[in-house]
């Protein structure tokens, strides 16, 4: 598998470019870490200002920076992060209500 390419950061159109690869990776890791994937304890919670989530949703540089790196718009990329986390959090709402009728 080490020769294997990663299929989310590579699109057979585009040239290989292991730069820009790097950083679209490190959005990946990122965004995993910002849906809690990364973490044995699921009770672990952070404070707002260094919550995996706020790198998405609030404005920074570092974001702006690693977007741009990576090939994407920041704007676009925090708009599509913002509806997931939204519809999930919805979702979750959901469910639990309906959990709730059950009993």
């Amino acid at each position: 598998m080490a020769n294997s390419i990663n299929l989310k950061t590579f699109n057979l159109y585009e040239t290989l470019d292991p730069e820009r690869n790097l950083w679209r990776n490190v959005l990946i890791v990122a965004l995993e870490d910002a849906m809690g994937l990364h973490y044995s304890d699921k009770n672990y919670s952070y404070n707002k200002a260094s919550s995996p989530r706020a790198y998405f949703l609030e404005p920074n540089r570092d974001f702006k920076m690693v977007c741009t790196l990576a090939g994407f718009d920041h704007e676009y990329v925090r708009m599509k992060v913002r509806k997931y986390f939204e519809n999930n959090r919805k979702k979750k709402e959901n469910d639990e209500k309906n959990y709730l009728s059950t009993l």
